[in-house]
């Protein structure tokens, strides 16, 4: 066991002032500071990239075009946007979680055979398995069922053997996070996909297929479905919107 951690006081420094050496057990608030700190950062930096190419996507990298939607976007509801993109881009979204939800329960049942229980990992493979059931019967998507499977029962059987597969499936797993975030920039770069759904506008005599990216109360802001261009409509000059 570790004593308990032990300060000396030196004189001498500047001014004649004390200063404290910690010789073992010191606190780590600094340390958790900065690491805080920095996660912080790396969110906020992630979700700009994110917003950013997700202008860029769907605006099929029109630069004068996605600077003037960026107008219209709210970026604080960058959830609403993540959401919006990964509901919107159906094969994308049914493949992704065809590829990561075995590789979530597999590193949950590795843990759990090392006798670490962790819940919060638990909760994301149960959360991840009801959204990818939800899609398969939802697209009837049986051959991505059939994939996810059977890349789980690969898993789990070069966890249970040794071997450079093994090592490789550990790094794999230990990766997780990052191939993650990378998977999710990808989608957003690539993705054209707005995060609302296409809409039927008429206004008199014309009838628009548009998406409405924000809704004021006197004027829509909307991105045409086919030619991708901003356009602002008078909210009194619309007579019917629904679902296209």
């Amino acid at each position: 066991m570790s004593g308990p951690a032990v300060r000396s006081t030196e004189h001498g420094g500047p001014m004649g002032e004390t200063t404290e050496t910690d010789t073992g057990g010191g606190t780590t608030e600094e340390s958790d500071g900065g690491h805080v700190w920095s996660a912080g950062i790396t969110a906020a930096g992630a979700a700009l990239m994110f917003i950013l190419l997700r202008l860029m996507a769907v605006t099929h990298y029109d630069w004068r075009t996605a600077f003037g939607l960026a107008d219209a976007i709210d970026f604080g509801d960058a959830i609403t946007i993540v959401v919006g993109t990964f509901l919107g881009a159906e094969l994308f979204t049914l493949w992704l979680l065809a590829f990561f939800l075995p590789l979530s329960a597999a590193g949950h049942l590795r843990h759990f055979r090392q006798g670490r229980r962790s819940p919060g990992s638990l909760l994301v493979v149960l959360a991840l398995t009801v959204v990818f059931a939800a899609a398969v019967l939802s697209f009837s998507a049986w051959p991505a069922l059939v994939a996810a499977l059977v890349w789980l029962a690969f898993l789990v059987a070069v966890d249970l053997r040794e071997g450079p597969v093994r090592v490789f499936v550990h790094r794999l797993l230990a990766r997780i996070g990052i191939l993650a975030m990378g998977a999710v920039m990808l989608g957003a770069a690539l993705v054209d996909e707005v995060w609302v759904p296409e809409e039927r506008i008429e206004m008199g005599d014309e009838v628009l297929h548009a998406y409405v990216v924000q809704n004021g109360s006197q004027f829509l802001t909307v991105l045409t479905a086919d030619t991708r261009e901003k356009r602002i409509l008078l909210s009194s000059k619309v007579t019917s919107r629904t679902e296209a």
